[in-house]
């Protein structure tokens, strides 16, 4: 069903999810109801007031992913200068999060979100697609980036999901390393992945763990467990399947969320061409990349 305010409402097997395809394609808010009711396993958008994607459960991000050192790149001898987003003094998270996108199909538990890019200072014309699903366990999100253009695009995509952090949650992610970031939050230096962040066995995401950094070799598989709170005796499962070789950890200071960002390249990966394993994709004119998210719900 569609909702009055545009957004969409999906519900199957004890779970309602609620979208915004005219912000961003976000999802507002993901629920699982319980004997004591509705319990939030993605950080809900505030009910009184306006839609935003910053505000939002979880947004994409096509056709790139978190910064581009002001804006600024060469890709196969093309100059690119992008403005900066409003607040920033890089470009970031593409265009897919700050665009209306279009229903394309829907069902009661399942809808199909399009956005179609024509070339601007972003030359290359392209369309981006979301399948959002509730399956039996949990959330199905697949995106897809298809390039209109006549020249090969530089391609990128991935999630912005944000979740609730009560005491005692617990994030466990297969990574190898790190990137330390410079003063203007941008990758400078990687590191193996250190004992103070032992996200392979488990990590307490206390007041002391604040993160905005890029983790590589990921597996494609990360955990969150909720010890306290609404959520608590709650396990959610990400599992990508896809080109996703890259997790943004986002924690800030004082805030009661955090970020698990699936992503299909490092942070600056335009302007890092001799790094190794960035993940920028060169996609030809009429290909298509795409990769399937899911998050598993498990109750104790």
């Amino acid at each position: 069903m569609v909702a009055r305010d545009n957004s969409v409402a999906l519900q199957h097997n004890g779970m309602m999810c609620h979208l915004a395809p005219d912000c961003g394609g976000s999802i507002l808010r993901w629920v699982h109801v319980g004997p004591r009711g509705p319990v939030d396993l993605l950080r809900p958008a505030h009910a009184d007031r306006a839609p935003s994607p910053t505000d939002s459960g979880c947004f994409p991000l096509v056709p790139f992913s978190n910064r581009i050192d002001g804006g600024r790149f060469t890709f196969q001898g093309r100059t690119v200068a992008l403005p900066p987003n409003v607040g920033f003094t890089h470009a970031i998270h593409g265009h897919g999060w700050t665009s209306a996108w279009t229903v394309e199909e829907r069902s009661e538990r399942a809808a199909r979100l399009s956005l179609h890019h024509s070339p601007d200072a972003w030359p290359w014309g392209y369309s981006a697609h979301q399948t959002i699903a509730l399956e039996d366990d949990g959330l199905l999100i697949h995106l897809e980036v298809v390039n209109r253009s006549d020249q090969t695009m530089p391609a990128g995509f991935g999630l912005h999901p944000y979740f609730p952090k009560p005491p005692g949650t617990r994030v466990t992610a297969g990574v190898s390393g790190v990137w330390e970031n410079d003063a203007a939050m941008l990758p400078h230096a990687h590191h193996p992945l250190p004992p103070t962040l032992p996200f392979p066995t488990g990590l307490a995401m206390d007041e002391r763990v604040v993160l905005d950094h890029g983790f590589t070799g990921w597996n494609g598989r990360a955990v969150i467990a909720w010890t306290s709170g609404p959520a608590a005796g709650r396990t959610l499962t990400l599992l990508a399947d896809g080109p996703f070789g890259h997790l943004i950890v986002y924690a800030p200071a004082g805030e009661d969320y955090l970020c698990l960002e699936p992503v299909s390249h490092m942070t600056n990966a335009l302007n890092r061409p001799q790094t190794p394993d960035t993940g920028v994709i060169a996609l030809p004119p009429g290909e298509r990349v795409s990769g399937t998210l899911r998050f598993r719900l498990s109750v104790a």
